[in-house]
């Protein structure tokens, strides 16, 4: 081995191993003055690597959280469809009773207006019946006598009308007393 290496010692150019020697020495030398910037390069090259793995990270970090956030939004759309349900429902139950309430509303006005009809039928009955009494009074005595004055007969002619209001007709006020009190004689006072 050491006349391969003696052999090869002889080969070398000693021009070859000085322009080495001093590339060497130069490559150094621009080694420490730039040492700075090739620590500032290879701390670059690092954190590059590091904020790539950071950022790998992150997305498999926000791929669980968008599966959560869509597993979300369908359990939150899930939940409004059911809200909403929910809402259609009373909503439907809430027409229901006031329609309800309407008819039972409705019912009662027209319960409320027949006994009011009743009531008022009831009442012009009586109030007839009261008004012939009078008639009835005023004529027999008037009759007797086959006389009446003008206020007296103003008298008679507006309980003849009351009468009428009240649903009162084809009675004798129509058919005797009427007809005949227009033939009795007139007299200033009685």
């Amino acid at each position: 081995m050491e006349e391969l290496i003696t052999k090869y010692l002889e080969n070398i150019n000693p021009m070859i191993i000085f322009v080495a020697f001093v590339i060497l020495i130069v490559g150094c030398w621009i080694i420490i003055k730039n040492r700075k910037l090739i620590s500032e390069l290879f701390n670059d090259l690092y954190n590059r690597k590091k904020n790539k793995e950071e950022l790998l990270q992150t997305i498999k970090d926000n791929q669980s959280d968008i599966k959560a956030i869509m597993e979300n939004r369908i359990h939150d759309r899930e939940q409004s469809l059911a809200i909403q349900k929910e809402l259609t429902e009373a909503q439907n139950k809430l027409s229901e009773s006031l329609s309800n309430i309407s008819k039972k509303i409705d019912d009662m006005k027209r319960k409320t207006d027949e006994r009011f009809m009743e009531s008022e039928r009831k009442n012009n009955k009586r109030i007839r019946a009261e008004l012939k009494d009078k008639i009835s009074q005023s004529y027999r005595y008037y009759h007797s006598l086959g006389k009446i004055n003008d206020m007296e007969l103003e008298a008679l002619e507006d309980l003849i009308d009351e009468y009428e209001s009240a649903e009162g007709k084809n009675s004798f006020v129509h058919s005797v007393v009427q007809k005949e009190m227009y033939t009795w004689e007139k007299v200033s006072q009685m």
